[in-house]
């Protein structure tokens, strides 16, 4: 019989606890290769996964579209999860890769995400993945995961600015999102010549992510980067007056320097007035993010 695993059951396999554990269910298939996941986020939700909406532009909650993705690696992660746990490590992701959105999701719908192993080799797993509302394709994309142990992730020390940014502009444009949810501050420099602009962003210590990735070793969630190169596109886009459909090459870094996420062709539409995310060629994250650290977030636009 495939396994299926409940909400308290997942917080065995997955080190989230929370509203950062999204899925419903999650059942596995015998053999280990494939998951599959339910989740449906009611109005009011006692879990507090509402937190992962945004507006539209009518106003109406729908899914902000990095969280679709975060769904999608937890669906991924229970076929990683004993083997990880013999070797006292959890899963880490360094790369999600082929991303498309094909719709707007609604918040409150039934989500069936899908996630099938398709590789094992030298420390990394991949997976691909799919969700469907009903019965409509709402996403793809491709999962890399490495590993890392609790301790290793609990040593890595906060590297805030040494001293606060300067801001041009703020984040009012990132309004059709509560404002915890907007990993962009402002921007703190813009080139109009090169179609370029570097927004700041400090990871707060109370921000409501902070308590569930992960427990005792709190990180920034590497789908939350990715939203944070979204925003600072779309704050962008809005100071340089392009769009409405914008792609965005982006770095997300340490004020050192030092990179901590690359994006590729993050495409915004914006035909609506609020953006959605269509889809991002590949996300590669190199360095952990802790509360307090501030970060930088170059994006270069077409």
């Amino acid at each position: 019989m495939p396994c299926c695993y409940c909400p308290k059951a997942l917080e065995d396999l997955l080190p989230h606890r929370g509203p950062n554990l999204m899925p419903d269910t999650v059942e596995m298939s015998d053999d280990g290769k494939t998951t599959r996941s339910l989740t449906k986020v009611p109005a009011g939700d006692c879990r507090g996964r509402e937190v992962f909406g945004r507006q539209d532009a009518s106003g109406a909650p729908v899914w902000n579209e990095p969280f679709l993705g975060e769904l999608m690696a937890l669906t991924g992660i229970p076929l990683l999860s004993a083997k990880l746990a013999a070797q006292g490590q959890v899963a880490v992701f360094s790369m999600i890769s082929k991303l498309v959105f094909h719709r707007t999701v609604p918040l409150h719908g039934e989500i069936i995400g899908n996630a099938i192993l398709t590789r094992e080799r030298g420390g990394f797993s991949s997976f691909g993945t799919s969700a469907t509302i009903d019965g409509q394709p709402i996403l793809e994309a491709e999962v890399m995961s490495g590993s890392a142990s609790m301790d290793s992730i609990s040593s890595i020390p906060a590297q805030p600015f040494a001293t606060p940014p300067a801001f041009i502009s703020g984040n009012e444009a990132l309004a059709f999102k509560a404002p915890m949810m907007r990993f962009a501050d402002g921007l703190v420099a813009i080139d109009a010549a090169a179609k370029s602009a570097i927004a700041a962003y400090t990871y707060p210590v109370d921000h409501p992510f902070v308590p569930g990735h992960f427990p005792g070793a709190p990180l920034m969630m590497g789908v939350t980067q990715w939203s944070a190169a979204a925003d600072a596109a779309w704050l962008a886009a809005k100071a340089l007056g392009l769009g409405p459909v914008v792609t965005a090459q982006a770095r997300v870094y340490r004020p050192s320097g030092a990179e901590i996420l690359d994006v590729r062709d993050l495409v915004l539409d914006g035909t609506d007035g609020v953006p959605r995310l269509v889809s991002t060629k590949r996300l590669a994250f190199r360095e952990p993010v802790r509360p307090t650290d501030g970060l930088l977030i170059e994006v270069t636009l077409s």
